[in-house]
Formats: structure tokens, C-alpha cells, sequence
């Protein structure tokens, strides 16, 4: 087994680790502009008789949006098995029971029993950090009919060299990282994208990001800021962040660096999507050095 197979066989394993607690379902549930991004996205792509896969499925929500639009079996996929009587519970209460399908499994490596045409998975944070989106997507790319969709298409990670604000409430708090931007933090580069990718397409999870950044103020750099575009489905994007979607992520460098205007600089980035922020391996040097 190559490196490269064996911290992706890691990774999938923490990744099946993690569920969502109630607490993150709601969040999820209750952020309608992201609710709004994806029932667009759904209507747009799923035809009368359509067989989908709802993963990640939580309430069953993206399931049952799929059912309404016209398919005629929805498999919601659901690790939490607390969760699996509320997903048919909702589509009981909806008139849907007999196109949703519930199924307590690992959407990273579920064999599902017949192809798809729409596979629908919404587990995304900034970088891929936290969440399983690779793994699952790659799993299920699997069973997609020729012609099929995905749901969310595509994204774009971008990052940007910041001075990020450290001291909050009387303390200094610049180790763990954050998705919330607070009013001290100013950007000193400009942002460029170090992964896109097509959900269609198989994405390695090992990621390596190399980028080149070119210092727009100078100041002191002692944070990376991760932010992300979602192509929910053509003509429908995303950038802005929503309660729970598109926020970025701020990423502590362990060393800071001095930038001045008009230099550019050389990052990289490597880390196993899914992991945490604090496991990654960001290097930031002077172009050049």
C-alpha cells in the first residue's frame, strides 16, 4: 500500500467516526438560504421517475425534496442511527413513505443496490476540513448511471494570507482554528484557488495544495484564510456565507511572517480531507527564498 492509499484508508476511517449531532442537523435544517441553494438545485436536476441518493440524509430534507420533484425511490443514506426513524417519520408525515428508502450506513463505502440517477450529498465545510465529502462522493460516483448528476456539481477552495485577530474577551485565542471572521482580521494578499473539483470526478483526499500569493498591504501574516465556492447545480452558485454554509475557515500559521506590499509568496498546503485544520501542514515562504 502506497503513502498516499494509506493516509486515505485513514482518513476514510475517521471520517466514519464522526456523525452529526442533533444540534448540527438542526443548524443544517434551519439555514434556508442553504436550504434554498439546494431545493433549486434538486428541482432543476431531478426527472419524474428518477432513482437518487440522498447521503448525509440527517432529517431526510434533501430526500424528500428529491421525492417531491418526482423520483420514484429516494435511498437517504444516514450514519447516525437516531436518525433513521426521524427520516421516515418526516416522510411518512409527508405522503412520501413509499419513495423514501432509510438506510442506517457508512456513505463513504455503502454498496448501493442498484445505479442512481442523481446522487445528492451535502456534508461540506471550508478545505474539505471536518467532513466526509470526499469519501462519500467518491464512493457513490460509483453508481451513477451514465448521464447522472451530482448534487452539489462542483467546488472551488481558495486561500489567502491574513493578519488574524488573536485576542478575544481579555485573551489570547490563536491556536484552534475558527469559521467565524471576526472585525480585527485584514487581508494582506490577494486569494487564489488551490483545489477545484467536479463531484463526477474521483478527487484524491490526500490533498496538496500549492499556490502563489502576491502581498496586496504589509503587515504580519499569522493566519491562512480558507474560503470556498459551491456550484450547486448549473447556474446555481455560491460564495457567501449562510448560517451554516460557505463559511471560511482561519487557520493559525504555527510561525507568522512579515509581508510587504507588491512580494509574493509561495504557500502549501497538505492534509488528508475530513481531518482537522490543526493537522494540517502549512508552509508560507518568500517567493523566491
Amino acid at each position: 500500500m502506497t503513502d498516499s492509499m494509506a493516509d486515505a484508508s485513514r482518513a476514510t476511517k475517521a471520517a466514519v467516526d464522526k456523525a452529526f449531532t442533533t444540534y448540527d442537523i438542526q443548524a443544517c435544517l434551519y439555514d434556508v438560504r442553504r436550504v434554498r441553494y439546494l431545493q433549486a438545485a434538486i428541482a432543476q436536476t431531478v426527472s419524474p421517475g428518477d432513482v437518487a441518493v440522498d447521503a448525509g440524509s440527517g432529517t431526510g430534507l434533501l430526500g424528500l425534496f428529491a421525492a417531491k420533484a418526482g423520483a420514484e425511490r429516494v435511498y437517504c443514506l444516514e450514519f447516525n442511527a437516531d436518525h433513521i426513524s426521524l427520516i421516515e417519520e418526516n416522510a411518512r408525515r409527508n405522503g412520501l413513505s413509499d419513495r423514501i428508502i432509510a438506510v442506517h450506513a457508512d456513505a463513504t463505502s455503502y454498496e448501493l443496490p442498484e445505479q442512481v440517477d442523481v446522487v445528492i450529498s451535502e456534508v461540506i465545510s471550508a478545505g474539505y476540513f471536518y467532513e466526509p465529502q470526499l469519501q462519500i462522493t467518491n464512493n457513490l460516483r460509483r453508481h451513477l448511471k451514465p448521464g447522472g448528476a451530482m448534487i452539489p456539481l462542483a467546488m472551488q477552495n481558495f486561500v489567502e494570507l491574513i493578519c488574524a485577530q488573536e485576542d478575544l474577551y481579555g485573551l489570547k485565542l490563536n491556536f484552534d482554528t475558527r469559521f467565524t471572521e471576526l472585525d480585527g482580521d485584514r487581508s494582506l494578499t490577494d486569494s487564489q484557488m488551490y483545489l477545484g473539483n467536479r463531484f463526477e470526478d474521483w478527487t484524491d483526499p490526500v490533498i496538496s495544495g500549492r499556490v502563489r500569493l502576491t502581498a496586496t498591504t504589509s503587515g504580519r501574516a499569522n493566519a491562512v484564510k480558507i474560503a470556498y465556492r459551491i456550484d450547486f447545480a448549473q447556474g446555481i452558485s455560491g460564495d457567501k456565507p449562510t448560517d451554516f454554509l460557505l463559511n471560511p475557515q482561519i487557520v493559525f500559521l504555527e510561525q507568522p511572517i512579515d509581508v510587504r506590499a507588491g512580494r509574493e509568496f509561495d504557500i502549501c498546503l497538505d492534509y488528508v480531507a475530513s481531518n482537522s485544520p490543526l493537522e494540517a501542514r502549512i508552509t508560507v515562504a518568500a517567493a523566491g527564498a
